[in-house]
């Protein structure tokens, strides 16, 4: 018997000792140019895909430390129990009792939701229903549809940001909806210092109650609301030092 050229066991332990790696990294590792070669290789072991960066990123299942939501992070690569990007977002929303709004969903996520959601319901596989003018994102199971819809419009006075809410429910629905595009246009520590503002707010359980409501993890939150706390913040500086346009200056030819 010919002795087998290519070992799955490199891979793993490139993951092991990586814990991320891509395609380029793997033929690299197991001197192939074929990308095939790896998929074999991969479909030995237990593997995830990222469900971000198109999915480029590959970690062992074993590496994975998945929160109650089912999702994991590393270095800014997101890794879902349920696989895909498409799949993820479909689970989501059929679990979720209220239904799910895009940019909800997206700060949940830490990916932009839209194009999957989209696709989700062109097949069929997910359905939508206008509230406020935005669409929430409803199981395709009518009596399911229903009770999402309707726990939607019942909790509006339950939020952590219930107390901006006019007396109107549809009033109510509309300010939340700005609220949630609001939050999904902020940068991650723009994100972050809200909530920590409205953490401040709410009081005691704040912390969790905003995590709940955002997406957040609950220590990030707690993050924002120390450094407000603490008046740690650079207000001043945006971006990191070094980052940004080259000065007009540098750019002349001298």
């Amino acid at each position: 018997m010919r002795p087998e050229q290519f070992r799955a066991e490199t891979i793993v332990r490139l993951l092991r000792k990586r814990t991320l790696a891509t395609m380029a990294d793997m033929k690299a590792v197991l001197g192939t140019p074929v990308d095939m070669t790896v998929f074999r290789k991969l479909r030995t072991i237990e593997y995830l895909s990222s469900y971000s960066h198109g999915g480029r990123f590959y970690t062992l299942l074993e590496l994975a430390e998945f929160d109650a939501r089912g999702l994991w992070h590393h270095r800014h690569v997101r890794f879902s129990r349920f696989g895909s990007l498409i799949d993820t977002v479909e689970r989501f929303v059929l679990r979720a009792e209220r239904g799910l709004f895009a940019p909800e969903l997206s700060v949940e996520l830490g990916v932009e939701a839209k194009d999957p959601l989209l696709k989700l319901v062109r097949t069929g596989r997910v359905a939508r229903e206008d509230l406020a003018g935005l669409y929430l994102y409803c199981s395709p199971d009518p009596a399911r549809r229903r009770l999402q819809v309707l726990t939607r419009r019942t909790a509006v006075s339950e939020e952590p940001f219930g107390e901006v809410f006019g007396p109107s429910l549809e009033a109510a629905e509309e300010t939340r909806a700005a609220i949630i595009l609001f939050l999904s246009s902020l940068n991650e520590k723009q994100r972050r210092l809200y909530a920590g503002v409205e953490s401040i707010r709410m009081g005691k359980g704040g912390d969790q109650r905003i995590a709940r409501w955002t997406g957040l993890d609950v220590h990030t939150v707690a993050k924002g609301r120390r450094e407000l706390l603490e008046r740690d913040l650079e207000l001043e500086r945006i971006r990191k030092p070094g980052a940004g346009r080259r000065s007009v200056e540098k750019k002349r030819p001298k």
